[in-house]
């Protein structure tokens, strides 16, 4: 099979399995865990699929590679920071429409503070 046409089963399958998770809590009016977690799952493997996919004539990067470990560093270390302002700024919204702050986010967040620092010192401990 070509990778066009993996390509293309791949897309279909994806817009399928995602249409039919969308149209059951859109209609049935049910949003669960799995359903939001199963979109989540989809989405990895969408853009997982189109970075690191390759040709034969395609010149992109592999995970193993030195290119593709600096990109899952990098992009892990901006995620890392993303996640970490919007834990902030769903403690905020919860405080502005709850009146009070969800304490589990609350320590949510002070791990997300200290668990990069304490990771450094443990990786730059492993290097000594």
């Amino acid at each position: 099979m070509s990778k066009q046409k993996k390509t293309l089963l791949f897309l279909v399958t994806l817009v399928a399995v995602a249409s039919l998770t969308v149209i059951s809590m859109v209609i049935e009016n049910n949003v669960t865990f799995f359903s939001i977690v199963q979109l989540a799952i989809l989405l990895i493997m969408f853009f997982s699929y189109f970075t690191w996919a390759r040709t034969t004539e395609d010149e992109r990067p592999v995970p193993d590679d030195e290119l593709g470990q600096k990109i899952t560093t990098e992009s892990g270390l901006t995620s890392y920071k993303i996640l970490t302002v919007l834990i902030f700024g769903f403690i905020c919204l919860d405080q502005w429409i709850h009146g009070s702050a969800n304490l589990l986010l609350i320590v949510l967040f002070a791990i997300a503070l200290v668990i990069l620092p304490i990771i450094e010192f443990m990786k730059a401990r492993s290097y000594r």
